[in-house]
């Protein structure tokens, strides 16, 4: 097999192509020729032994500096060649002219790019220091290393990052006592020829260029003086869709349910007894079970050639890994009977699969579509269920007892989750989260993500769209990143949790320094470039989930104000905030703090409580203080409020809850005429459940500590 590896001559000839400058050079594999190189007598010149998967030369005796001489080159190309040659597959000399370098004073001024392209992204490119100390730079500085997807970045926007690097500012000479190496404008030129290159690599179909390292020469040039690359047998693919109708899922009128039984607690008969609670019609409802004629009222098919001529929307199998996997395939001998297969069992294409049953299925699949014959929708493996809303169905395998679900059809927020038990925890800790759809989606063994996203997309009314997601299946992050952009294009937004961060493999050895950046930092930079608020933690995702399903509209953040009856949270909460607090707390003018001292003297409060953000009023106030205090600093301009009740004071109604309903639906006409953005943290347990209710029912987000409702705020601040 021939090596895929692009030697350091044929990547000068990929670069020169496109505009970047390499050096002077020529590459000779007969000694004989060394007399033809067109260099003077006395040159000073680099002599490297170019071979077949040799990456870093000069660890290998590969290169050596001298002034120009035939029978000195030809020497070195003799020695080299026997000593590289016993360990790789020896190719030749390169002979390239010594660059005259520009160096920066007292910094590292060489720089390192890689381009890795991904069959569906396009090109990542990695922009950082470079030099021998490459590696230890991007380790020892966990932010030395740029990253731009080709596909959603353009070179305008990467000059705007670099100039606002360490590297950058030292290349443009804004950097403390630097004089500057290259111009803007060069700079840019060539950070457009990378984009170029990326076409290149498309058409060449080349999975790696990297170039380290590339130095300023004395003409103010950015030149290539080192490069390796490796070819790739993947061409560029755009990933389809699983085809389905949206109707088949999100509006099923007949559903299919495999693998119940009269024992109790049994998966199928829990799903059974919520798909009951459904306002599908009275023949919406089959269970396949062969010998009998009806399961608890509900009609029974013996097979799924039954379905052939009956067919159903979606197909749910509650039943062990093998027998799933021969329905699926009686399915598609039939050529019809279900769009969509729901798959709960696991053990299929996971690590509890010994029997190669996910190979097998996903074989099947992929042989039916590409020959044009049918073949369901998957869904699953480890599939925990879904929520529709609109049909009030339930196809979760939990008991009401355990969650009560409540339907929310006019919701305009939806879930998808590939854990099951995320999506239900969700639920089950945030009692007033209302969803219009919630997918478990499992292992993505043919449904992917990007798939019920595009259904979400094309929903309008969902507005906000939370995701739980372990791995992308192959590139589809490409595909969901592409889905986030249309999202933020209608003012929807997508909050996405990514786990299981660990670094997956690269495309090429993992000794070089192509593979130093891992896919997650890769992912998140594609994703928030596309305009996904991302969360690093479950906290995070819980409290920004919140505050959008209660403001889904949400178009930008203004300045906070925070009022509270608690010393703790006023100190807590600038403690959150962090280095935000100067650019996310509204500052109170002069002529403001007049003005809330007048506020405050009109509820006998002067003296008691400094005029001030975050505003402590103290236990002393009641629920009148608390709404001119609130609607004083909307006034003065805060884009979002934060009102901390602890409900152990005496001033609050938190026992009759008469001022409490009353001071909630206050709030309500100020957030709702005002546009401002009004969180309610209420720090209190148990006994305190129905006043939290109050506010609750009202559509607020409601918190049980300051610091989760600055924590979500300060994601979306950085989202933003």
């Amino acid at each position: 097999m021939t090596s895929p590896f692009i030697p350091e001559h044929e990547i000068y000839g990929l670069l020169s192509g496109v505009g970047i400058k390499t050096p002077r050079y020529c590459f000779i594999d007969d000694a004989s020729k060394f007399a033809d190189a067109p260099f003077a007598s006395g040159e000073p010149v680099v002599v490297k032994g170019i071979a077949r998967d040799l990456w870093h030369k000069s660890e290998h005796g590969a290169l050596a500096f001298c002034d120009f001489d035939v029978d000195a080159v030809s020497a070195m190309h003799g020695s080299m060649s026997v000593r590289v040659g016993a360990r790789f597959d020896w190719l030749g000399t390169l002979i390239a002219e010594k660059v005259e370098v520009q160096s920066a004073r007292n910094a590292p001024s060489e720089i390192f790019v890689s381009l890795q392209r991904d069959r569906c992204c396009g090109a990542i490119i990695s922009f950082g220091f470079g030099g021998l100390l490459t590696e230890d730079w991007a380790r020892e500085l966990k932010q030395s290393l740029l990253v731009w997807p080709a596909s959603v970045y353009t070179p305008e926007e990467a000059f705007e990052e670099l100039s606002e690097h360490w590297l950058g500012r030292i290349l443009l000479g804004e950097a403390r006592q630097q004089t500057a190496l290259v111009d803007g404008k060069k700079l840019l030129d060539f950070l457009k020829r990378l984009w170029e290159l990326d076409e290149v690599m498309a058409r060449e179909q080349l999975g790696l260029l990297e170039m380290n390292p590339l130095v300023i020469d004395r003409a103010g040039d950015i030149v290539a003086i080192d490069g390796v690359g490796l070819r790739s047998e993947e061409a560029h693919v755009e990933l389809c869709p699983v085809p389905l109708q949206d109707d088949s899922i999100l509006n099923p009128s007949r559903i299919a349910l495999a693998g119940v039984s009269a024992k109790a607690g049994s998966v199928g008969g829990l799903i059974l007894e919520n798909l009951r609670q459904s306002s599908l019609p009275e023949h919406g409802l089959v269970v396949v079970k062969p010998g009998i004629d009806n399961f608890a009222g509900i009609r029974c098919v013996p097979d799924v050639a039954a379905l052939a001529d009956d067919p159903v929307d979606v197909l749910i199998l509650a039943l062990p890994a093998d027998r799933c996997v021969q329905m699926i395939e009686g399915l598609c001998a039939e050529g019809g009977g279900a769009e969509v297969v729901y798959i709960v069992a696991g053990g299929i294409g996971d690590g509890a699969d010994k029997s190669g049953f996910g190979e097998r299925l996903s074989e099947l699949i992929e042989s039916r579509r590409q020959s044009g014959q049918w073949c369901p929708a998957i869904v699953g493996p480890n599939g925990l269920g879904m929520l529709l809303s609109p049909l009030k169905l339930n196809s979760l395998f939990i008991p009401q007892r355990k969650l009560n679900v409540q339907f929310s059809p006019d919701s305009d927020v939806a879930l998808i989750s590939q854990s099951g038990a995320f999506l239900i925890t969700r639920m089950s800790r945030h009692s007033n989260l209302s969803l219009k759809y919630g997918f478990s989606i499992g292992n993505q063994l043919d449904m992917k993500l990007s798939d019920f996203m595009a259904l979400m997309a094309r929903d309008k009314s969902v507005r906000v769209l939370g995701v739980y997601v372990e791995g992308f299946v192959g590139a589809d992050v490409c595909a969901v990143a592409k889905l986030v952009e249309e999202f933020r294009a209608e003012n929807r937004h997508v909050i996405l949790y990514k786990g299981g961060r660990s670094q997956l493999g690269q495309s090429a050895a993992a000794s070089h320094t192509g593979a130093m950046t891992g896919d997650y930092h890769v992912q998140k930079r594609l994703l928030l470039k596309a305009g996904a608020v991302l969360a690093e933690s479950f906290n995070q995702f819980n409290a920004v989930l919140k505050w959008m399903a209660a403001y889904p509209d949400l178009h930008t953040l203004g300045k906070l104000a925070i009022v509270t009856n608690a010393g703790y949270e006023t100190v807590g909460s600038v403690d959150t905030l962090g280095d935000n607090e100067s650019e996310s707390l509204y500052e109170l003018s002069k002529d403001n703090r007049t003005v809330l001292r007048e506020v405050l003297q009109r509820h006998d409060m002067q003296g008691l409580v400094a005029a001030s953000n975050p505003l402590d009023l103290t236990p002393m106030a009641d629920e009148v203080v608390y709404l001119d205090c609130v609607k004083t600093m909307i006034e003065f301009g805060a884009g979002v409020v934060m009102v901390g009740l602890v409900p152990l004071s005496e001033q609050l109604d938190t026992q009759q809850l008469t001022q409490a309903e009353v001071f909630a639906d206050k709030l309500k006409s100020l957030a709702r005429s005002s546009g401002c953005l009004i969180g309610i943290v209420i720090d209190a347990g148990v006994p305190y459940q129905r006043y939290k209710a109050v506010f609750e029912r009202q559509g607020f987000p409601v918190f049980d500590g300051m610091d989760m409702c600055v924590l979500g705020i300060n994601v979306l601040k950085k989202s933003r």
